[in-house]
């Protein structure tokens, strides 16, 4: 029986499908920026710009994108798959924690359905001075906690029935650690916070000679007979005797 000639696959052949990489919302839309940033400059024209645009958002597979990007210097599409992404999925009513040292890669994906969500970066180790953090969450509040200093963006988050609650401090420049927030998220709000510190946390965060510092003045005002309470008003003391 003739055994039927090995076909090499060419090296412009694409890959089996079976073997690409699926395109995420925020790889599509880092792509439609990129384009955009293009056409300001001159390399795409509008109608070029907007043909591919089109594309990028139809797109499924990260080879797709890559291909509207290879003729534009400096225009590349950046991993988040493999060891580049964490993926993070509780099932319907399940919870995400991820708190203390933990290990952060570029890009973090949260699949959560009602279960709740808490990313608290404040004492991981972060890969990148940036990281995406790609959610496909409803019906529950994501709460991501940012060390003080760090900073967030959710210019490319899609949200309905909720908010964006943003409580850190804003700043001009990136902090030591920027988050970027982006995907879908529904019926409920994005927090985005600094640690809460209790009282213990708070003393501890004080030079080491406060405590000692504030013991002496105590002690400086009872000898000198000082009371830094404010007075009473005259007359108060009498009446409230009185009666």
């Amino acid at each position: 029986m003739a055994r039927r000639p090995v076909q090499h696959a060419h090296p412009d052949d694409p890959p089996p499908e079976d073997a690409r990489k699926r395109a995420s919302d925020g790889e599509r839309e880092d792509v439609a920026a990129m384009l955009a940033r293009a056409m300001v400059a001159g390399r795409l024209t509008p109608v070029e710009y907007s043909d591919r645009a089109a594309i990028a958002q139809a797109a499924r597979y990260r080879d797709q994108l890559d291909g509207l990007l290879s003729d534009l210097p400096g225009a590349v599409l950046h991993s988040s798959h493999g060891a580049d992404a964490l993926e993070l999925e509780a099932g319907l009513g399940g919870s995400i924690s991820r708190r203390g040292l933990w290990k952060v890669p570029p890009t973090v994906r949260v699949h959560s359905w009602v279960g709740g969500v808490l990313l608290d970066f404040s004492e991981a180790e972060c890969d990148t001075a940036v990281v995406a953090v790609e959610l496909a969450t409803g019906m529950c509040s994501p709460t991501l906690v940012l060390p003080e200093g760090g900073t967030a963006d959710v210019d490319h988050l899609r949200i309905s029935a909720g908010s964006v609650r943003d409580e850190t401090v804003h700043r001009r420049e990136r902090g030591p650690l920027h988050v970027s927030v982006r995907g879908r998220h529904a019926f409920g709000d994005v927090v985005l916070r600094h640690p809460v510190r209790g009282r213990w946390e708070r003393l501890r965060a004080l030079p080491h000679d406060a405590p000692r510092t504030l013991a002496r003045r105590v002690a400086q005002r009872s000898a000198s007979g000082r009371d830094d309470r404010p007075a009473r008003p005259e007359g108060l003391g009498g009446d409230a005797a009185g009666r």
